[in-house]
């Protein structure tokens, strides 16, 4: 996955098939479209200038929303349908499947309030992620900073991308979050 970050959108470009890439337009500006922006990404609009449109544009809404309860007497809320983290972070199905095995347990277990707190848990990654992301994103000064930094140290950004995947604990997630942030300040 490639992501291209400009002033008020991205552009994120994933495998779709052995010919094909989905390329994706995120931006706060409903009125932006792909042929309009893609401009301002010379190098991207250069290796897309020969490709094909396979489909046409589609548009959507990414939001993060978390609510308060995912199950009531004998129903229980999975995937989106129970809150979701902003599209930016790639984490939809991931959820999903950790919710339904979460769900499986807890209904085994004759209790959905464990479904509850499992929920709960399995969001705060997630969740912390798509907040970084939407800070950096309306802040374009610490956005540039932080890219300075995972360029000089890039260990710093695969260890970014360990926590993304909740291959870091809590305690390895601080000491990057110090290690980036000195960065920062002495590049």
């Amino acid at each position: 996955m490639e992501i291209h970050w400009g002033e008020g959108c991205q552009f994120y470009v994933t495998p779709a098939g052995d010919a094909e890439v989905c390329v994706v337009l995120i931006s706060r500006d409903h009125r932006q479209r792909l042929d309009h922006v893609l401009p301002r990404f010379p190098l991207l609009a250069k290796r897309l200038a020969a490709a094909g449109a396979a489909s046409s544009d589609r548009g959507g809404v990414s939001a993060s929303r978390r609510l308060a309860r995912v199950w009531r007497g004998n129903v229980a809320l999975v995937g989106d349908a129970s809150g979701s983290v902003d599209a930016i972070t790639g984490e939809g199905l991931c959820l999903l499947f950790q919710q339904a095995v979460a769900l499986a347990e807890a209904l085994e277990a004759g209790n959905l309030s464990r479904y509850q707190a499992a929920h709960r848990r399995l969001g705060r990654r997630p969740e912390l992620m798509a907040d970084l992301m939407l800070l950096l994103d309306r802040h374009g000064s610490l956005r540039s900073r932080v890219l300075q930094a995972f360029a000089a140290r890039p260990s710093l950004l695969s260890r970014m991308l360990a926590l993304h995947v909740g291959e870091l604990s809590f305690f390895d997630s601080a000491a990057n979050g110090l290690a980036l942030g000195w960065q920062m300040l002495t590049s």
